[in-house]
């Protein structure tokens, strides 16, 4: 079997799904944390991540999103995963092979856990949605937005503002 070197392995109900990480994704990852960093930097209280499993399990399942907004000070050097208490943001990039989790088991798993901002990356579609007000495993508010439009909501009592022009896969 022939992988790329970036390739993401995810073990979930008995399954290993494994999907690449494609240049889009990691881009739009890697902005997402860079503005999300730079915005919330200092004082905020809030520290930008990435892949870390989010705890405790639930239904056997530790998600472990593409990029995280933490408590700061809830991480320590050698730590892979986080209570979910701390989390205040998840986003997730799609890919191929993950379309389905993002949109459902992942969406679902973060309402349940009360993590209050859910942003999905579509660069597949080149949209984005933006989750919020979790009730349950559902959120009550889900807001679409086009690659190149803006995205301002509230992270902690500070406001951020992230731009989406991110580049969707062909």
């Amino acid at each position: 079997m022939k992988l790329p070197k970036a390739v993401k392995l995810l073990f979930d109900q008995g399954r290993l799904y494994m999907s690449p990480v494609t240049e889009a994704h990691s881009e739009a990852d890697d902005s997402i944390r860079s503005q999300l960093a730079e915005q919330l930097g200092g004082g905020s209280g809030l520290h930008v991540t990435r892949d870390k499993g989010v705890l405790p399990e639930k239904d056997g399942y530790t998600p472990e999103p593409d990029v995280l907004v933490v408590d700061a000070g809830a991480l320590g050097p050698g730590d892979a995963f986080v209570d979910q208490r701390h989390v205040h943001f998840v986003a997730e990039s799609v890919s191929r092979s993950m379309v389905g989790q993002d949109y459902g088991r992942k969406l679902n798993q973060y309402a349940a856990r009360g993590i209050p901002t859910y942003l999905i990356v579509d660069v597949l579609t080149g949209e984005c949605v933006l989750y919020q007000v979790p009730k349950g495993d559902e959120y009550t508010s889900a807001v679409p937005y086009r690659f190149g439009e803006e995205i301002a909501f509230s992270l902690g009592g500070v406001a951020v503002t992230l731009r989406t022009d991110f580049k969707k896969i062909r």
